[in-house]
């Protein structure tokens, strides 16, 4: 009796892994329209939040130090492989038992079940939601998997009629059908790469029309939505920019744009929360639980402020710190609403995507320490946090939690997300002095090579600013005024070179009289130190 071999040894291992990682390219596309309309969720991101979230804590510190920002990306790329690899072994693993169908259909309909189960154990969802998953991811990956055994199929038997005997390919056309057939599969899974997620933008901005938040609108438009008035915010004070101060060409402005205010996050996907469904629960050691609507939010009396916020994984010229006018309601208000505990000591903090962090009682009753729902003038983009996020001035990035959805008050130190991977429990902004101009090469005008950028010392304000020249003597520079003293404060030196190569260096002093640390420290755990120096030619 002739036994037939398997498709894997016909076609080949390679060939085979390829055509597994064509068949799951097709799978992915189909989640992608699936996720795009709120069907599913996006398995491969669902693998990249778990990396994020489960890798030990010398992975995760050594991925911000070196990747920053990018980290996040990193994290999504490794789900979008490990996944692709996956269907490479699965294209391995269908090429050696096929023909013997029976024994294909079993792995193939048991692994979207266990994929799906083990999903729903990780996402906590209801029982009526966790079936419909099974059943969606189910029939998916079993259209993916009966695609591939079809697919494998079909090459096995053209590459045998090929490698079989014949006088002239007329009487064999094997080859001719193989190379037919692997066009098809490559087109096939090029259309639903490319298709996939055009169809999927297409079908989410439909989608996106029908179910519009009021993110990122005009503050005036979102208090204007509802009938029952709401509060007017109050700006704390100002003080106006004295006439002497001009910055110079290449200094940042005062605020940053929405749009290029950093984002670092521990999820692939932001949150996407409905204002009129969301609420903010307040619970823990209080007199009485209280759950805040966005109405609520609106209409509490709020304050606008200037303030700047620096991830702790900052340093010079990785574009992690911004600045915005805050608007919100003062979180001591809610606090004193809901009756504080004689025993509190942390405000656990947790958003929508999982995330969590605390601050002390202490800080979370000054007045300046908001519930933000607006920046720059419009209510939070969905990526800053909408409809809610904390402000706490002072403090780094990772205790200002996004989509803020809980606080609850206890009387123990909490420790959040990024305590438990090794990180400050404190995270109390270190002071820095960024040199933003000049750069390189550049040309006096009036003999004259203005040396500017900002500093930052948290909420402890800039006192002063000085400027080295070649580790020369310390120079005083001009500051741009600013009260409160929350948000960067801009500067600047009109330095009067010859014409040469120079090193310049800048640090600052705040408020306290507090000398900027010299000495230079990584990121972690406790967020940088370090002077900023540059290079200057003048030309």
């Amino acid at each position: 009796m002739q036994v037939r071999s398997s498709a894997s040894n016909e076609i080949g291992l390679w060939l085979s892994a390829l055509v597994g990682m064509a068949a799951g390219a097709v799978v992915i596309a189909a989640w992608w329209v699936l996720y795009s309309v709120g069907v599913l969720t996006f398995p491969p991101f669902d693998l990249g939040d778990y990396i994020i979230r489960h890798s030990p804590g010398e992975f995760a510190t050594w991925a911000i130090e070196t990747l920053g920002s990018r980290a996040q990306r990193a994290a999504l790329t490794g789900g979008l492989l490990a996944w692709m690899a996956a269907w490479a072994l699965l294209g391995l693993a269908v090429g050696r038992v096929y023909p013997a169908r029976p024994a294909l259909l079993a792995p193939i309909a048991m692994l979207p079940f266990a994929f799906s189960l083990g999903w729903w154990s990780e996402a906590g969802l209801g029982t009526e939601q966790a079936i419909w998953f099974v059943l969606a991811f189910g029939s998916t990956l079993l259209g993916g998997g009966v695609l591939l055994a079809l697919w494998l199929g079909r090459l096995a038997d053209a590459t045998r009629e090929a490698n079989s005997p014949a006088s002239d390919w007329l009487d064999h056309p094997g080859d001719y059908q193989r190379r037919a057939l692997l066009r098809q599969i490559a087109l096939v899974a090029l259309a639903t790469v490319v298709g996939g997620p055009v169809i999927g933008r297409w079908l989410g901005s439909v989608r996106s029309a029908e179910a519009e938040t009021s993110q990122s609108v005009p503050l005036t438009n979102a208090r204007a939505a509802f009938g029952s008035p709401v509060a007017v915010p109050t700006s704390l004070p100002a003080v106006a920019l004295p006439d002497a101060f001009v910055a110079p060409a290449g200094v940042r402005p005062r605020t940053t744009s929405n749009d290029e205010f950093y984002v670092v996050d521990i999820s692939t996907r932001d949150p996407n929360l409905e204002e009129l469904s969301w609420s903010l629960r307040v619970h823990g050691l209080v007199d009485r639980e209280l759950f805040i609507t966005w109405l609520d939010l609106l209409s509490m009396p709020s304050v606008e402020l200037d303030g700047t916020l620096m991830c702790i994984s900052y340093e010079h010229d990785n574009g992690l710190i911004s600045s915005t006018r805050w608007t919100g309601v003062p979180l001591r208000d809610v606090l004193e609403r809901a009756g504080i505990g004689a025993t509190t000591l942390d405000l656990a903090c947790r958003g929508a995507n999982g995330y969590s962090d605390s601050i002390p009682l202490a800080k979370a009753l000054e007045p300046t320490t908001l519930l933000v729902y607006g920046m720059n003038g419009t209510t939070l983009p969905r990526s800053h946090g909408f409809p809610c996020r904390l402000y706490a001035p002072g403090l780094y990035g990772e205790k200002q939690v996004k989509w803020l959805q809980e606080i609850e008050l206890v009387d123990y130190d909490y420790r959040g997300f990024w305590q438990e991977r090794g990180w400050t429990d404190t995270a109390i902004v270190n002071t820095v002095s960024i040199i933003d101009t000049p750069r390189g090469t550049v040309l006096r005008e009036d003999d004259i090579v203005p040396v500017a950028g900002i500093a930052f010392s948290g909420d402890r304000g800039i006192g002063a600013v000085q400027v080295s020249i070649d580790d020369g003597a310390w120079q005083e520079a001009v500051l741009e005024a600013n009260d409160p003293p929350l948000i960067w404060q801009r500067w600047r030196f009109d330095w009067t070179p010859d014409l040469g190569s120079y090193h310049v260096t800048a640090r600052a002093i705040d408020l306290d009289g507090n000398v900027q640390e010299e000495s230079e420290r990584p990121p972690h755990p406790d967020g940088m130190t370090g002077l900023h120096s540059v290079s200057v030619d003048v030309v």
